[in-house]
């Protein structure tokens, strides 16, 4: 999420989590949600090419240079030579999708797993719109709000691990939750239960 965040606006190109959290901060709700729709689309490139890349295949996927980019957004490799391209659509909407094959019928196309559902023939991402969207959301939100980023290094605040005990943590502090109701939470929220186990360990400077 950091990195989609880096990856939106130049100027952010080398920022620290601090400077990225200050950054939000001076945003206002209409710039937010801006921000969040344009990460939102570069977290989906991203994701997708993780999970080409960890395919095992001898096609290499990678993001364009520039996240404005004509056309496509992701380019497929062999050898280092281009062989292709795509372009990743984070939206809920079809209307946006048919604008696109409209202008670069040439170019393939990948949506959402509930617009690719709505839309015979258009392929899906393996990602969710829903999902994306509220893991932006929760991201950006911690990013902006109290700070926590800037408590526990870089990459673990990245990791779902980590943030799933931030979010429990607050909702326990706020709510009164105990223990082994937020374990419950977790694993209802998909979290696996062996995992939410190993959240005691980060949830009790949290929750205390």
């Amino acid at each position: 999420m950091l990195q989609a965040l880096r990856r939106s606006t130049r100027s952010l190109e080398t920022a620290s989590a601090g400077e990225l959290s200050q950054y939000l901060g001076s945003l206002s709700e209409d710039q937010l949600r801006g921000v969040a729709s344009n990460v939102k689309g570069i977290y989906h490139e991203l994701l997708f090419v993780e999970a080409e890349n960890g395919d095992w295949d001898h096609v290499e996927a990678k993001v364009k240079e520039f996240t404005n980019h004509p056309g496509g957004d992701v380019e497929f490799l062999v050898d280092g030579s281009t062989i292709g391209e795509v372009q990743l659509k984070a939206v809920a909407s079809e209307a946006l999708v048919l604008e696109h094959l409209a202008r670069y019928p040439e170019i393939d196309i990948r949506v959402t797993e509930e617009v690719a559902a709505r839309m015979p023939g258009i392929e899906s991402s393996g990602f969710s719109n829903e999902e994306l969207t509220r893991d932006v959301y929760d991201r950006l939100a911690e990013l902006q709000g109290d700070g926590l980023f800037d408590e526990i290094s870089e990459g673990l605040a990245t990791s779902s691990l980590v943030s799933s005990a931030i979010i429990a943590g607050k909702a326990a502090r706020g709510q009164h939750f105990s223990g082994s109701q937020i374990r419950s939470f977790l694993v209802d929220a998909g979290i696996g239960a062996s995992t939410a186990a190993v959240l005691d360990v980060l949830l009790i400077p949290l929750t205390s």
